[in-house]
């Protein structure tokens, strides 16, 4: 065996017996660094899991899409039928469309929810969707069988559906099947994919799960407001090229504008743009995981400072036993490496059994709160490594002071 080898293994081997033989001193020194492992790794866990749940959200949104919602709240000025608010319409969506031009698609909307849904015996209550011709490649909902709905459906006012992939289901419908809403006939002529809800929660928008839809032409549906001869319309989405995030926010602000122009500077609809809402996550999560690792780094130090505090009083206990190691030949660096080797043992082990709890301790967390909790390989594999450069850190002093003692009055004194 190689002896540098040799000699790490004699000083793993005297470091290990040394701590065995103070159990309860070396447990108590372990678990200082064993909670702030736990908590290193459950915080970090929530960080992750709230990372997650934004980017998902987002990413339902679709990061290169804007979109936006009718807000109809009566008198804005109150002073005239002037300031009524309408909301947005078709106009609004062509006008966008033609500005945007090969930027991106509009995709307009209107909807009517809890709708009861009829085909044959069964009836389930849905949401019904009017839409344009490009709504659905606004929003990427692709067909599982049948086909979309295309502009000669709008033009013609066909009264052609497309149905959600959860409510095709329940319905027991299939292609070519008659289906009613409020005795309103539709003939399937698709089946979507699934695709799932909409996360919206804290965005402002309305929800919508896309698996429980009836997707008719915006001209053929029931249930259509209009004004001045055009459909009013509760939401557009615009599904915009692949362009940089910059000039994503600046298309945002001139959608705005145009709005705003269309409808008198009243303010009656809202744009969420899913790309800013990834950035003030990315902002927020700087923060949370600064505030995290703060508190969890507390934690170790702690840690650290009652493992200090345990290699003194093991050498102030072994003076005797260090100086005989100097008399008989043993270097100072022979030394500092034993007590280095005690420091890091007491540390790894806290941090082995740390990582375990702090893994039992995010899955508690999640069942508990409610919270989406995600253990990353980065932390199970970064908190024992901390664990270690902490056992090195505060145990440098011990074991530079033991290496400094006179041979001589160490044996006199002991």
């Amino acid at each position: 065996m190689n002896p540098f080898a040799r000699m790490v293994l004699l000083d793993i081997y005297d470091a290990w017996f040394g701590l065995i033989r103070r159990p309860l001193r070396s447990i108590l020194s372990s678990l200082g660094i064993g909670i702030g492992v736990a908590a290193l790794i459950a915080m970090l866990s929530i960080s992750e899991g709230a990372k997650k749940n934004a980017i998902e959200k987002v990413n339902s949104l679709g990061t290169h899409t804007l979109r936006v919602e009718t807000i109809v709240s009566g008198y804005q000025g109150g002073k005239s039928d002037v300031n009524l608010s309408q909301g947005l319409n078709v106009a609004d969506g062509e006008q966008i469309a033609q500005w945007l031009g090969s930027r991106g698609q509009v995709g307009a909307y209107v909807r009517t929810d809890n709708t009861y849904i009829k085909s044959g015996v069964n009836t389930v209550p849905a949401t019904v969707l009017g839409v344009n011709a490009n709504w659905f490649s606004a929003e990427d909902l692709s067909i599982s069988s049948g086909r979309k709905l295309q502009s000669e459906d709008i033009f013609l006012r066909e009264k052609s559906c497309v149905l959600g992939a959860s409510l095709a289901q329940d319905l027991q419908a299939d292609l070519f099947d008659t289906v009613r809403m409020d005795n309103f006939p539709a003939t399937v002529v698709g089946i979507a994919i699934p695709k799932g809800t909409l996360l919206t929660e804290g965005t402002g928008l309305s929800a919508l799960d896309f698996d429980t839809t009836v997707i008719l032409p915006i001209t053929s549906m029931p249930f259509v407001r209009s004004s001045g001869g055009t459909i009013l319309l509760d939401g557009l989405v615009i599904s915009l090229a692949r362009l940089g995030e910059e000039e994503i926010l600046g298309i945002a602000e001139q959608v705005e504008q145009i709005l705003l122009v269309n409808h008198r500077n009243i303010a009656d609809f809202r744009i969420v743009i899913p790309i800013k809402l990834l950035q003030e996550v990315r902002e927020r999560q700087k923060i949370f995981s600064l505030i995290m690792g703060t508190i969890a780094g507390l934690s170790l130090l702690v840690g650290g400072i009652g493992v200090m505090n345990v290699m003194l009083a093991n050498i102030a206990e072994q003076t005797r036993e260090i100086g005989l190691r100097m008399a008989v030949g043993a270097s100072k660096f022979r030394i500092i490496s034993l007590y280095l080797w005690n420091a890091v043992l007491l540390t790894l082990s806290g941090g082995l059994w740390g990582t375990i709890a702090g893994a039992l301790l995010s899955l508690i967390i999640e069942n508990y709160a409610g919270w989406e909790i995600v253990v990353s390989t980065l932390s199970v594999f970064l908190a024992p490594f901390s664990a270690v450069i902490t056992g090195i850190v505060f145990g440098i002093h011990p074991a530079v002071r033991a290496a400094s003692l006179d041979p001589a009055l160490a044996l006199r004194d002991a």
